[in-house]
């Protein structure tokens, strides 16, 4: 810690309460490992009374840490049972909940509700959760936040009389240090936070602050007439104002008991009275602040101090006074609560709604709670309810209040870590300005005045600084118009710029169209030109047509009667050739496919005798000489097999070799071991002989354990490879399944090894642990020597310390180098299996025999691993508790250790022989059992060239009866073919009948001459003569198309025109590109100057056939034509549906009408 805690209860000065969490950004930076990577952030500062000297930003260290993002209010609501009064009275129930602790509430509406309320929050408690259940899930959270460096919040809000004081105090006795089971949050909350900070140099002081009838009182203090103010502190850049109440006293304490006490000298003080809904009914708010100091040290060295701080309000219900019975004074004081928590409620929506105006000044409990409400605070609600039907109303306004305020959005914000140093010259300076007013104080020296008249100029100097915050306020919103504004600026600028550029494209194209435009006019007239040829064309085709349709009338009723004769004559002569043809046909066919099908039995008959006969010669000749490979094969397999055995033999001399080298090693490192505990006894000093005898033993102990767990490795890899040859040779049709279990196996093995090696981790820790509690005895030792002889236990200190970490670092080494052989040794056995997996897949098809024999060895060898495994642990902690015992009693036990030493190496030289003999009888265990395998496949083999050879007789005997059944086939086949050629011979042919519907021969007469229509060139020279005296145009008349009847261009898809059909010709206008309604326009053909026709045409019958049309235009003339690319007219789109001036009616043409 900085220093010695102040006395608990011990009340320091009047003054404002400082915010522990906010402090101004330092100018100067100052580097440090730990919070190198952090950025500082502006936060709110402490109100200094006035005349206390400023500490220089320069020298300040921030550690501010990062903001946190946005959080919801938790919001956590706990009902209440009916009390004694709510049963006589037969209240019934009308809250539920989902069990002690869940999320949801739900009130039941009565009978007449259409359905139920169900609200959400974050938890939900019954009456059925105890005090502690709501400490552990609600409170302790919050906490461990404080500690953090949050600032937290609790406070509970609901009607009078639902529990409210019971859950923040609850029962405040403390007796002998033990809680009752009815002790509120407050208390718990002090007895886990000095259980959390046992470990750290921390200071924790309390505040409690009273709000009856809006004024602000002291529970701590020992003057009650002492009034309290609030200010707010001056807001920084990028935050906002914080609340701080002037006046108020802080308790520093240093046991959760202390804290209890000023909580029961505070809650004593309370304002509480009866009412008919409570007997002990609050008639004030209440907060309960507890703000905690924790010393840090960075990587560095340097030492800074975190803060936090709980407040925990305890809110004065709200009550109906008709229910309450409350009276005079007492009505007065529930209407000034109610008004509060009205002023509350607002502030709620206000946020809720994000709303530009907070009420947080039409109320003293919500300015003393802006900071929890919307600020950067970490806040939590608590909303007591009753599931009496009684208080029905109240309930759901308390959980209408609760879920409108789960909607509030705060910024919590971790507080800045401040550098020692920098804390304990802000506490010089203040302790050199209070010694400065108590000597002006004594001496009367200084400037004196009227409480009055200080209050008065304190006023003054609050009002000129509102004044000053709303005028930098309004500053700050007209620079913010002002920005916008020159923005709305900028864009009109830009805006009105891109409209110029479109202007200028779009008379361009306006001009371009108004050329397309006049060239399609001059289009159109050449067009109704043609169009009026062709329609004199068409009227002459259709006189001829009427002609010579009545010529081919006549012809067609005497073709009619022509065809009907031919069609009865050629019916009589189809009527005897489809019979002739129909007999010959059926003749012809009828015997040549008797014969051939007859032909085809036979000789299918013959191939079939023939392929039968290769068939039986080619399946017996496969047979043999399949016997004869299997004979080959089997007595390969014998050669095979012998020389697999004369392997095994080698391999089962190696292994004998290397058990004998793996004793002869063992031996030596038990003679290593026996002369390094020679030298710990000679080195070890006085001080620390029971330690290093500890160790020793530990290291023996440890590695007689791997000795006898290798031991075993061996015994059952031994046991394995012996149980997996004897299976792959006796039970390949089970291959599969021992694969897994040789992969089960394997996992265990590794897991064992695993396990070893963490087993050896966990030991060499333990001896490092060892050592750092023997260096901090002998710190704690060396401390209470005197300071003349402490430079020679410093020497000793540091010689002790270097023997000790050269015997640890050998004990490591040989550890390290056990657990590496062993992995080793796992290696090995592991490629051994796969080797001799790999050998004996070539054999799996031939076994046929069980499994059971090495699955029971398997899990034996399984539970003896486990066993082993025990024991290691077991050993590793029994060895760790002589150990600590050991160590404690130092020198009493080192005579007994050493002998129990050296009775541990002869221990281990016996083990380790008896473990040699036990894997060589194994190995001869398991040669005998693999000779005998090898021996029954022998057998096996010889069976198998029996029954080959008995499959050869058995298909020679199949060949011979095959034969036999081949040749009773030819006379079954032949014979009844024999009598089909016979009765296809005999069938009768069919004869002719006479019909009687020959025709007679007749005479026709018909007309021989045709009409024709005169030539074309004609035709139209005649009309173009007959046009130039009646169309000939005015002086000065421009030809327009509007008044002509709409045509379609026989040249083109589509001639858009968008004049009406009228009976006079119209004013003749220029045509632009801003009356037009034209939306396409073929502007690649152009045409000279045109007179307008006669529009008067005469239409076809509308049941006439017409003639084609012939066109005059041909592409010739269309080629010709300039080509103007049609993207031109991308300007005219969106304007098709504008009427040109001067028009009526117009519309688009696509056709000719009529």
């Amino acid at each position: 810690m900085a220093g010695p805690r102040p006395a608990s209860g011990l009340p320091t000065r009047r003054t404002g309460i400082r915010q522990p969490t906010r402090r101004t950004a330092s100018t100067a930076v100052e580097k440090t490992t730990a919070q190198s990577s952090k950025t500082s952030t502006p936060t709110k500062v402490r109100q200094r009374s006035p005349g206390e000297p400023t500490v220089p930003a320069k020298k300040e260290r921030n550690y501010e840490r990062e903001v946190s993002a946005d959080t919801s209010i938790h919001v956590v609501v706990r009902c209440r049972g009916r009390n004694e009064q709510e049963v006589k009275e037969n209240s019934g129930v009308a809250v539920s909940t989902e069990g002690v602790k869940g999320k949801t509430v739900e009130i039941s509406m009565g009978p007449n509700a259409v359905s139920n309320k169900t609200y959400a929050f974050d938890k939900v408690f019954s009456p059925g959760a105890n005090q502690e259940i709501v400490y552990e899930d609600v409170v302790l959270p919050i906490v461990n936040e404080m500690l953090a460096g949050f600032n937290c919040t609790i406070f509970a809000y609901g009607q009078t009389g639902t529990g409210k004081t019971y859950t923040m105090s609850g029962d405040m006795t403390d007796t002998l240090g033990i809680l009752s089971d009815n002790a509120g949050i407050i208390p718990r909350v002090l007895y886990s936070l000095f259980h959390k900070l046992e470990e750290t140099d921390s200071t924790v002081k309390c505040s409690f602050i009273e709000l009856y009838n809006e004024e602000l009182r002291d529970l701590l203090a020992v003057d009650d007439k002492t009034k309290l103010k609030i200010f707010d502190s001056e807001p920084k850049k990028g935050q906002s104002g914080s609340t701080l109440v002037q006046g108020v006293e802080e308790t520093y304490i240093d046991s959760a008991s202390a804290g209890i006490k000023l909580l029961q000298q505070g809650s004593y003080k309370r304002q509480v009275a009866a009412t008919k809904c409570n007997d002990l009914s609050s008639r004030s708010h209440t907060v309960f602040t507890i703000s905690v100091c924790t010393k840090r040290a960075t990587e560095s060295g340097e030492d800074y101090v975190s803060s936090g701080k709980l407040n925990l309000v305890d809110l004065a219900g709200s009550e109906n006074i008709q229910r309450s019975g409350a009276e005079n004074k007492r009505a007065a004081e529930a209407g000034l609560i109610n008004k509060s928590l009205l002023t509350l409620g607002r502030v709620i929506n206000a946020l809720v709604d994000k709303s530009s105006h907070i009420p947080y000044r039409e109320s003293k409990l919500t300015r003393l709670l802006q900071d929890s409400l919307g600020g950067r605070t970490k806040t939590c609600i608590i909303a007591t309810i009753t599931n009496s039907r009684s208080n029905l109303e109240e309930t759901i306004s308390t959980l209408d209040y609760a879920f409108r305020a789960k909607n509030i959005r705060n910024m919590p914000q971790i507080n800045p870590n401040m550098l020692k140093r920098t804390l304990l010259r802000e506490y010089t300076f203040e302790i050199q300005k209070l010694k400065s007013e108590l000597i002006a104080t004594r001496h009367r020296n200084g400037v004196y005045m009227p409480a009055e008249a200080y209050e008065e100029m304190t006023m003054e100097s609050e009002s000129r600084r509102i004044v000053n915050e709303e005028q930098r306020a309004k500053i700050e919103s007209m620079e913010s118009s002002l920005r916008h504004k020159v923005q709305e600026l900028f864009a009109l600028t830009s805006n009105f710029n891109n409209l110029k550029k479109d202007n200028e494209e779009t008379r361009v194209a306006l001009n371009s169209t108004n050329d397309i435009l006049q060239k399609t006019e001059i289009v159109l007239r050449q067009t109704q030109a043609n169009l009026e040829e062709e329609e004199m064309l068409r009227q002459a085709h259709q006189a001829t047509e009427g002609q010579l349709r009545g010529i081919g009338t006549e012809l067609l009723s005497i073709l009619n009667g022509s065809v009907e004769d031919v069609d009865g004559l050629h019916a009589k002569l189809q009527r005897k050739a489809d019979l002739e043809a129909v007999n010959q046909k059926n003749w012809q066919a009828s015997t040549t496919e008797v014969s051939e099908i007859t032909g085809r039995v036979d000789a299918r008959v013959e191939a079939f005798q023939l392929q039968h006969s290769k068939l039986v010669e080619v399946m017996s000749e496969k047979i043999n000489q399949f016997v004869a490979t299997e004979l080959s094969n089997i007595q390969s397999s014998r050669s095979q097999v012998h020389d697999f055995t004369a392997r095994f033999d080698k391999v089962e001399s190696m292994a004998k070799a290397q058990t004998s080298d793996a004793r002869n090693e063992m031996n030596d490192v038990l003679e290593e071991i026996k002369v390094l505990r020679e030298e710990v006894k000679s080195q070890v000093g006085e001080g620390l002989n029971g330690l290093s005898a500890a160790a020793a033993r530990i290291s023996k102990e440890v590695i007689g354990e791997f000795s006898e767990f290798h031991a075993q490795l061996h015994d059952s890899y031994s046991t394995l490879g012996k149980n997996f040859k004897s299976v792959f040779e006796n039970m390949a049709a089970h291959l599969d399944g021992q694969k897994a279990e040789i992969n089960r196996l394997r996992s265990q093995l590794q897991e064992a090894n695993r396990e070893t090696v963490e087993a050896n981790r966990k030991v060499s820790c333990n001896m490092c642990q060892l050592l750092e509690e023997e260096q901090a005895s002998a710190e704690a030792e060396r401390d209470q020597l005197l300071s003349q002889i402490r430079m020679l236990m410093e020497e000793s200190r540091q010689k002790q310390l270097n023997r000790l970490k050269a015997k640890f670092d050998n004990l490591r080494t040989d550890i390290s180098s056990s657990g590496d052989s062993l992995e080793q040794a796992t290696v090995q056995h592991d490629r051994q299996i796969d080797e001799w997996v790999f050998r004996s897949e070539q054999f799996a098809k031939d076994v046929n025999t069980s499994r059971d024999d090495i699955k029971v060895k398997m899990q034996n060898d399984w539970e003896v691993f486990d066993q082993r495994n025990a024991s290691i642990q077991k050993t590793t902690e029994s060895v760790h508790e002589e150990t600590v015992r050991i160590v404690d009693a130092q020198m009493k036990d080192m005579g007994r250790q050493m002998e129990a030493l050296d009775d541990f190496v002869a221990k281990a030289r016996s083990q380790n022989g008896r473990y040699h003999e036990m894997h060589l009888k194994n190995l001869d265990d398991m040669a005998n059992d693999v000779r005998e395998s090898y021996s029954t496949m022998h057998e096996q083999l010889a069976g198998l060239s029996d029954r080959v050879e008995l499959l050869q007789e058995d298909t020679a005997e199949q060949k011979d009866i095959l034969n036999e059944s081949t040749a009773p086939l030819s006379d079954e086949v032949r014979q009844p073919l024999s009598e089909l050629r016979a009765n296809v011979q005999n069938r009768p042919m069919k004869e002719y009948t006479v019909t009687g519907a020959t025709p007679k021969k007749r005479k026709y007469e018909y007309t021989s001459t045709l009409p024709q229509t005169e030539p074309h060139d004609a035709l139209v020279s005649r009309l173009r003569n007959s046009k130039e005296l009646s169309t000939l145009p005015f002086n000065g008349e421009q030809i327009s198309p509007n008044g002509s009847t709409p045509t379609a261009s026989p040249s083109k898809h589509y001639v858009y025109n968008d004049a009406d059909e009228v009976g006079t010709e119209p004013p003749t206008s220029v045509i632009t590109a801003s009356n037009t309604g034209l939306r396409e326009v073929d502007a690649n053909v152009v045409a000279r100057p045109l007179a307008c026709d006669d529009p008067s045409a005469t239409p076809l019958a509308e049941d006439e056939d017409q003639p084609p049309l012939k066109r005059h235009c041909s592409s010739s003339v269309a080629d010709k034509l300039p080509k103007i690319p049609t993207r031109r007219t991308a300007g005219m789109d969106d304007r098709e549906n504008i009427p040109p001036v001067g028009t009526v009616g117009r519309r688009l043409r696509g056709a000719p009408s009529g």
